[in-house]
Formats: C-alpha cells, structure tokens, sequence
C-alpha cells in the first residue's frame, strides 16, 4: 500500500466522513489538519473552518479558525488561517507517524507559504492521508472568490505531482469507485495508523 493515500469526489459524496469513521481514535495521534463546514438548514455551505486532526478525534480546547465565509453577499475568505496555523500544523505534523490532510487543493495553494509546507510534507517519508477537492470543484471556487487563474494553475500542479507519485494513491469516493476507495482507506489505516 503505497504510503500517501489521498480521496477525492464530488463535495458531499462523504469524504472527510469516511476518513473519520475509519480512523475513529487514531486522529487523537495524528498531524495535520482537519476542516469542518458550518451549514444552514437547507444545507448549504455557510462557513469552512480550519482544526488541527485531534480535534476530530475528540479532543478539546482547540480553536476552530474560519477561512472562508459565504454568508455575506460576496464570499470572503482569511488567507491568514492557511499562512500561520496551516503552516504551523504542517510543519508539526512531522512530530506525529502520520498525518491526516482534510481537505487541500483549493485556494490555500495561493499561499505561497503553505504551498512550500505542502511540499515538504508530500515529498517526506511520513504516512498520509488526505482528502483531495476535485480540480474543477476547485477551480470553480476559486472563481467564486476571485482569485484568478493562478491559483487554478496551483491546483493543476497538485494533482500532477500527486498523480506522478509512485507513493501516491488518489482513489475516488463516488459512484463505481467507491467500494474501491473504502477497501483502500480500510487497507492504509490497518497499515499506518494502528
């Protein structure tokens, strides 16, 4: 089982969910970070906020740190939160035997310091697993935010670092695949995480 395995699919399709309930306990031991969506009653997408892994796992007394906010008229999102405690998560993931990433590819990889983090912790020995945004959902919210077509090519450049890999596995939760995606989540957890 190759070391990083990441998720991708369609937003919604149980992603994060799956790498919760698969992990359970372990988040307590992981690095990295988690993200977590406040929604309104009909389910849509108000807020996203940024969250070291344990907090996932149930630990308190961690901060959750808003990033990104679709309540007004005009979407605004912190790059902050991505400079300092995305970089700062990233860097101490290092400390922990392994990490979890839930979710990157979207508009942190404007940060160009995230961006470096990323890169250290993607080319590392360190076992991870990651929630991976699909490259037009993405895009189409960076669209959203205004942020223009660099950060599209960032995105782009992701995937094509992670799809060259050899210790890479992208599997995609949705549809035919799913079974797949969950055997694979199922067979790295059992490998790393226990």
């Amino acid at each position: 089982m190759q070391k990083h395995l990441f998720l991708t699919g369609p937003s919604g399709c149980g992603k994060s969910e799956a790498v919760r309930r698969t992990l359970g306990p372990a988040l307590l031991g992981a690095g990295g970070f988690v993200t977590s969506q406040e929604r309104d009653r009909d389910g849509k997408l108000q807020r996203s906020l940024l969250l070291p892994t344990a907090a996932a796992g149930g630990a308190e007394g961690f901060e959750a740190l808003p990033y990104l906010d679709l309540r007004g008229m005009a979407p605004t999102h912190d790059n902050e939160v991505f400079r300092r405690e995305g970089v700062r998560l990233l860097q101490e993931a290092a400390w922990y035997p392994f990490s979890v990433l839930d979710a990157i590819g979207g508009f942190e990889l404007l940060i160009p310091q995230f961006r470096a983090a990323l890169a250290d912790t993607l080319s590392s020995e360190q076992p991870l697993l990651g929630v991976l945004m699909q490259q037009n959902e993405a895009a189409a919210l960076c669209r959203r935010l205004g942020l223009g077509e660099r950060v599209e090519a960032n995105i782009a450049q992701l995937w094509k670092v992670l799809q060259a890999d050899r210790d890479t596995l992208i599997v995609e939760l949705a549809g035919l695949h799913r079974r797949r995606a969950l055997r694979a989540l199922e067979q790295w957890t059992e490998e790393y995480a226990r």
